[in-house]
């Protein structure tokens, strides 16, 4: 998922690559870069895109701190995958023509199907009553969820739903490049089905579909398209949704107290 993918990355490369290579990295300019992007998508969605949306600062506050210090513990379970990959040991590769422009081109496409299948059925999984209330439940007490929720995960919980990512290169061959750039986007779009800003891209599982996850607990488990979510019977459309009422379901409705 991702912006801890990220963060490995570039912990390993400066474990692993020569010192020259760190010249242009300087790590205060990658905090306040994502920093800003953080603070820029909470002010767009809540001041222009979602005027009707009030912000409760003490849930914001909780986000940022969950956000922050799951960030340090999922980046350090996933720093020894990266170190595999700068290594040698998987299917990343540096030259185009190893594989060619087409194998190129469809990479980013078999990234996300790779993906996004593996992750619905994670989802899927930590959405299971025996083990909702030990990893899944404090990333769902963010109801009304802003960019700031998009990493307020249990660490594990995080973690799990990384793996696909990171297992990818062990799988399939992926330019170094577009590893980066594919681990960049995640992150991004994981802050995107947070922000209440849905761009209704059909078969999209967009901010809409994961704002009607957060308040049933029990549809849309997708990342980033709804198809295996229609496949399973768990899609439900946001436009529907509020046209038929927008009801919501409470924990104890969909798991039982005693699993809470």
């Amino acid at each position: 998922m991702d912006v801890l993918g990220v963060v490995a990355l570039i912990f390993s490369t400066l474990c692993f690559q020569p010192k020259h290579l760190l010249k242009p990295f300087r790590f205060g300019d990658v905090h306040l870069l994502l920093g800003f992007w953080y603070i820029l998508v909470q002010y767009l969605s809540t001041t222009f895109l979602n005027p009707s949306f009030r912000v409760n600062n003490k849930i914001l506050w909780k986000e940022i701190w969950m956000s922050t210090w799951s960030l340090f513990v999922m980046s350090a379970f996933t720093t020894p995958m990266e170190v595999l990959v700068q290594l040698g040991y998987s299917k990343v590769y540096h030259n185009v023509e190893d594989y060619g422009w087409f194998y190129l081109l469809i990479s980013p496409f078999l990234f996300v199907f790779f993906s996004d299948t593996l992750i619905y059925f994670i989802h899927l999984g930590l959405h299971h009553r025996l083990v909702y209330k030990h990893l899944h439940k404090p990333h769902h007490s963010f109801i009304d969820t802003t960019p700031f929720a998009a990493f307020a995960f249990h660490p594990i919980d995080g973690f799990l739903q990384g793996v696909p990512y990171q297992l990818y290169v062990f799988c399939l061959p992926i330019h170094a490049t577009l590893h980066l750039i594919s681990l960049t986007v995640v992150g991004v779009w994981t802050i995107n089905i947070h922000d209440r800003v849905d761009l209704h891209i059909p078969g999209v599982n967009g901010a809409g579909h994961h704002r009607v996850h957060h308040k049933t607990f029990k549809s849309n488990y997708g990342q980033y398209t709804v198809f295996w979510d229609k496949v399973f019977g768990t899609f439900k459309d946001p436009v529907e949704w509020v046209n038929q009422g927008a009801k919501e379901d409470r924990e104890e409705e969909v798991y039982g107290k005693k699993y809470l």
